[in-house]
């Protein structure tokens, strides 16, 4: 069993994301979030790093969104995490997000017992 999160920094590709984890059959939970790069920009710290994303922040809606998919089948998280990469295409891009997986040892309470993928 699996965790794929997202932080999707171009918010208007949310519902086409959504779209992907219903066409394959999971659930996903999205929460407003901010990073800590447009934290910082908007303190007005200098932190060299973030000096060159300025450009890419600047005008733009300080919040991304953060979606959150438990997932049971390698299989399934793979082509979750192909057709999300094949979605933002620049994912590798600065500004744009990023995506990162991790295993899930123990799940309770949601509506299908997530707990006998690992029995």
């Amino acid at each position: 069993m699996y965790a794929l999160f997202l932080i999707l920094n171009d918010v208007s590709k949310l519902n086409k994301v959504h779209n992907i984890f219903y066409d394959l059959g999971v659930g996903a939970t999205t929460i407003d979030s901010v990073g800590m790069g447009k934290v910082l920009l908007e303190h007005e710290i200098d932190v060299p790093i973030f000096s060159s994303i300025r450009k890419l922040v600047d005008g733009h809606k300080p919040y991304n969104k953060t979606i959150i998919s438990v997932i049971k089948e390698k299989e399934t998280l793979d082509k979750a995490v192909k057709e999300v990469s094949h979605l933002l295409d620049q994912i590798h891009q600065p500004g744009v997000g990023f995506m990162f997986v991790v295993p899930v040892l123990y799940c309770q309470g949601s509506k299908t017992s997530l707990l006998e993928a690992n029995e």
